[in-house]
């Protein structure tokens, strides 16, 4: 906990709101406020029905305690369709609401959300340690990305419909967990695993790296032992991972089921006081997919911790042998592009315990240098973390199928980061949810949507989002997109984007007073969304404190 942190954040709340008295803030939360929308796509409340898997962290507020801290919230919701919460269970970790900060199994009591044409929509997670705002954007009736909404904290995350599991079919598994360590310093892990068909990893399956602040010194490629055991029926369960680590060698989690592919952890020990971690877990793949790779990486640079942002594209063959690849890097709100980047993998297909160690050449985190990842190819995408000595970097890579963005359709957008505010010389927790509609790259603009921001001070709701997305030529899908105008804090939005799929696309931003990356799917009412890409990134709330700290 960082009580530095909270006395720049509350005085940059009086300090703010007092020249945005008038601004839109009297206008309230959320998609139900009677704003006009822009972009009817067909969405209602109807949208949201039965349980879902919710997943949230980032940075929290103790306003009595005058502290700030990582948090995570991960559990199920259950929707009426009718704009009602019904009920849910989650479990938070959250060193500012006291105690161990570890609430496992907190009911969620009935609360409302609302639901817009667009797809914006906003309610309220009610539990007995706290009420969370929430706002978020629907890409399908069966997933949408979310953000905390209130004055509290901010964070973002993903809402996806839940489906069924068994324990037979869990099989092997890459994870990638991000959050902070016992100091609040910023900690990533990635591995993989084999499970029997108890649950138990079997011998010699399993590895796991971890990078602690920018360090890995004796933290790559250990041997992983433990289980992953699912409740009656392919329920949620719980998760024990040990490795030989002195700080993290047994890590207790709780495991929720989005279906037999997918799995969402959260660490529930209080055996380290103060350790959080959170993230995803996939099936295990055992090669590159050859082709053209897109990737986005987030975290802290090598100088002083500063936040990081890092996408691109790079060409792999089954090995991966990396060639021709074009990185772009925003690093402490210096945004530049860097070509020719290039790679190797030490192990050869299949890897061994799905493991390759990636070595990076003609790649920068503001200075060109040869780095080393960790690489766990799975279904969500080939899961990277940083095991070097040049900071701390995550996130994973995805086989691109398509290079444009579909025109005269709409998309549901979440952005999260850090800006860098000058009047305190400090950088504090951003998260935007949006919904836009693309249409053809010759139009200007060609994007146009609303957007709502919570810059961990202050919530701003549906400001105006009107700009213009260029794709490169030829096309690689890659491009950009500029916003010159828009009444969020720092007042531009300037990202450049790598098309994934037909219906997926990465993002950071080059904006030169954020740092921040995200993702912005194709929106489809009716249909059933695929398996999305979860874009990792180690959360700010460490990276932050230590920044500031160092101030």
């Amino acid at each position: 906990m960082n009580p530095l942190v909270f006395t720049k954040w509350a005085g940059r709340v009086f300090t703010v709101l007092a020249a945005i008295t008038s601004i839109l803030f009297a206008v309230g939360c959320g998609s139900g406020n009677g704003f006009t929308k822009t972009n009817p796509v067909g969405f209602s409340n109807s949208s949201l029905s039965g349980t879902y898997v919710l997943s949230i962290s980032g940075t929290d507020v103790n306003v009595s305690a005058n502290t700030a801290s990582f948090f995570a919230i991960v559990g199920t919701i259950s929707a009426d369709g009718k704009g009602n919460i019904q009920g849910g269970t989650v479990d938070i970790n959250d060193a500012d609401l006291g105690g161990t900060g570890v609430f496992v199994a907190q009911a969620l009591s009935p609360s409302a959300y609302s639901i817009g044409a667009d797809g914006r929509g906003t309610g309220t997670l009610v539990t007995p340690v706290g009420k969370f705002g929430v706002d978020f954007v629907l890409s399908s009736n069966s997933h949408g990305m979310i953000s905390r909404f209130d004055a509290a904290g901010s964070g973002s995350g993903t809402l996806d419909l839940q489906g069924s599991a068994s324990q037979s079919a869990l099989g092997s598994l890459a994870f990638s967990l991000s959050g902070v360590d016992s100091s609040g310093n910023s900690v990533g892990t990635v591995g993989g695993f084999t499970l029997n068909s108890s649950g138990t990893i079997t011998s010699g399956s399993g590895l796991q790296d971890l990078n602690d602040n920018g360090s890995s010194a004796g933290l790559t490629a250990l041997p992983l032992t433990g289980s992953v055991v699912l409740g009656p029926g392919g329920t949620s369960g719980i998760a024990l991972l040990t490795n030989s680590s002195a700080s993290f060698g047994s890590l207790g989690f709780d495991v929720w089921v989005i279906d037999s592919a997918h799995l969402k952890f959260i660490e529930t020990d209080t055996a380290i006081t103060g350790n959080a971690l959170a993230g995803d877990a996939f099936t295990q793949q055992t090669s590159f997919p050859a082709g053209q790779l897109v990737f986005t990486l987030g975290g802290l640079d090598s100088t002083l911790n500063n936040p990081l942002a890092v996408g691109g594209f790079v060409t792999t063959d089954a090995n991966g042998t990396l060639s021709n690849g074009t990185e772009d890097y925003n690093d402490a709100v210096n945004a530049n592009t860097v070509t020719n980047v290039s790679g190797s993998c030490s192990a050869p297909a299949p890897f061994p315990s799905g493991r390759c160690q990636l070595s990076l050449k003609g790649f920068s985190n503001g200075a060109l240098q040869s780095f080393i990842f960790a690489a766990y190819p799975s279904s969500g995408g080939i899961q990277l973390l940083e095991i070097d000595s040049l900071g701390l970097m995550q996130g994973a890579a995805y086989s691109q199928t398509a290079t444009s963005l579909a025109a005269s359709e709409g998309y549901g957008l979440n952005l999260s980061g850090a800006n860098f505010d000058p009047t305190f010389n400090s950088y504090f927790e951003v998260d935007n949810i949006a919904q836009f509609n693309a249409s053809s790259p010759t139009s200007t603009p060609n994007l146009i949507g609303v957007l709502d921001e919570n810059d961990l001070a202050l919530q701003l709701v549906s400001a105006t989002l009107s700009g213009t997305y260029m794709p490169d030529s030829p096309a690689t899908g890659r491009g950009s997109i500029t916003v010159p105008s828009i009444n969020t804090f720092i007042r531009t939005l300037n990202l450049e984007y790598y098309v994934v799929d037909g219906s997926t696309v990465l993002f950071i931003e080059g904006d030169a007073n954020q740092v921040a990356l995200g993702t912005f799917g194709l929106q489809s009412p009716s249909s059933a969304a695929a398996v999305r890409p979860v874009v990792s990134m180690i959360r700010r709330a460490g990276g932050e404190h230590a920044a500031l700290r160092r101030k």
